[in-house]
């Protein structure tokens, strides 16, 4: 496959944005040119821009090379060889969104499949928060939302600027003992056999400390929430993304700009689904009633097959055939809904590090997921692809046409502020990862949703 210079980093012509080049948020990378001192990861504590820095705050994407805090672990490394990007191995692709081997899938290349993707800015031209190009324009060029959902949007950002105050205190006690938290933690998931201990009564104390844990990163995620994230995967958003086949057909005074950030219910899926899901939710939660141990897949504390074949499924279900790339869009004025928002996450690790990668997916009344992906450091963004176990329950995707790095978790879990999930790397590795829900502007702040475990 030939790469063409049409994206950012690619070369070509066009003015490229460039981390420090006059813009004082990020500093300049290695190879990316520009005056001023050079960045070089492990240099700077703020922003590592390749695999293996020496940064664990914003990592790159899962499975990032040089990065000790997820070791491999019932629910988290699993059984095989650890995958590292650039290490070598040809199998699987170095980010979401990215071909095997190393080699980065980009639109405009020799691949018939996908076209180029307007809103690119051209010429290698790279999006960011509030600059002069046509995909994110800054507020004083794109089209006005009119004063209902411009005053909606202003009120939210006051209301969380609000809410950070509010929690300051309890975010700097989590960051305070952080350490000793998440070692105990671990200790557990390092525990050999700790996956045959489910349903003990250290057990039970465990989950309730991960649970708590889970909803102080959920809080730490939000403490660092910042407004331009509100205008991702809005109907702006969507009706530039460079896969869309056509415009979004609802009119903006009919639907809200951030239809696609509604949460979900379990409930609300029953109605949605008419009857084809099962009327209760399953309990599937990666890292905790869900663990990969060694070579043995343990769900609810039972052996219940090898880690190669509950990853071989997990790809299945992320991959099935579609005949075009699905966009989920509102429905058209007086027509029934044919997709159901499951809202925008954060992709985020376990043990601490800021959110870059943004995902929003939604699914059909067939069980297809379709949605989108999107890194806010870059400005990378891409399609997701997945589908719905309507029967086991399981929801799996993936990210552009990194197929065999697939993304998985229990549906019900959706309906929380807080959801682990699985990151399968092809067949022989498995981490356990967290999505934190962003809340639609219209929903003003309030405590996480995280129900507290139960010993039955």
């Amino acid at each position: 496959m030939g790469l063409k210079p049409d994206r950012p980093g690619a070369g070509g012509g066009g003015t490229q944005w460039k981390p420090g080049g006059g813009n004082d948020r990020f500093p300049n990378r290695p190879g990316a040119g520009g005056s001023g001192t050079q960045f070089r990861p492990g240099d700077n504590n703020r922003l590592p821009n390749r695999p293996g820095g020496d940064n664990d705050r914003f990592p790159n994407r899962p499975g990032g090379g040089g990065n000790n805090l997820l070791p491999s672990r019932p629910g988290q490394g699993g059984g095989g060889t650890q995958w590292k990007p650039g290490g070598g191995n040809d199998r699987f692709p170095n980010r979401p969104g990215q071909g095997g081997g190393g080699t980065q899938w980009r639109p405009g290349g020799d691949n018939n499949r996908f076209p180029n993707r307007p809103g690119q800015g051209g010429g290698g031209t790279q999006w960011r928060p509030g600059g002069d190009n046509n995909r994110f324009p800054n507020n004083n060029n794109r089209p006005d939302r009119g004063d209902k959902w411009n005053n909606i949007q202003n009120k939210s950002n006051n209301q969380w600027n609000q809410w950070k105050q509010n929690n300051n205190v309890t975010v700097n006690n989590f960051q305070a003992n952080r350490t000793n938290n998440w070692n105990n933690i671990n200790q557990r998931y390092n525990e050999r056999g700790w996956a045959g201990r489910y349903g003990s009564d250290d057990y039970w104390k465990w989950r309730g400390n991960v649970t708590d844990f889970r909803r102080d990163r959920c809080n730490e995620i939000w403490d660092r929430r910042e407004d331009f994230w509100d205008d991702c995967f809005d109907n702006r958003w969507w009706g530039s993304a460079w896969w869309r086949p056509a415009p979004i057909a609802t009119a903006a005074v009919v639907t809200s700009p951030w239809w696609w950030w509604q949460p979900v219910t379990y409930s609300s899926a029953t109605t949605f689904f008419a009857g084809s899901m099962p009327a209760q939710p399953a309990t599937y939660d990666p890292g905790t009633t869900v663990i990969y141990e060694g070579d043995t897949y343990y769900v609810n504390g039972k052996a219940s097959g090898t880690a190669e074949d509950a990853r071989k499924a997990a790809i299945q279900l992320a991959s099935p055939a579609v005949d075009q790339i699905p966009v989920p869009d509102p429905p058209a004025e007086g027509q029934p809904a044919e997709w159901m928002p499951l809202g925008v996450w954060a992709l985020t690790q376990q043990e601490q590090g800021d959110a870059t990668m943004f995902m929003q997916f939604s699914v059909d009344k067939n069980g297809l997921v379709g949605g989108a992906y999107q890194n806010v450091l870059t400005g990378d963004s891409q399609p997701i692809v997945g589908q719905l176990d309507k029967q086991t329950q399981r929801i799996a995707w993936h990210v552009g046409e990194a197929t065999q790095t697939v993304y998985e978790t229990g549906f019900s879990n959706l309906e929380n502020d807080v959801a682990s999930v699985f990151v399968h790397f092809g067949e022989n590795s498995t981490q356990t990862w967290l999505l934190v829900r962003l809340p639609s502007p219209e929903v003003p702040p309030g405590p996480v949703k995280l129900p507290e475990p139960k010993k039955p």
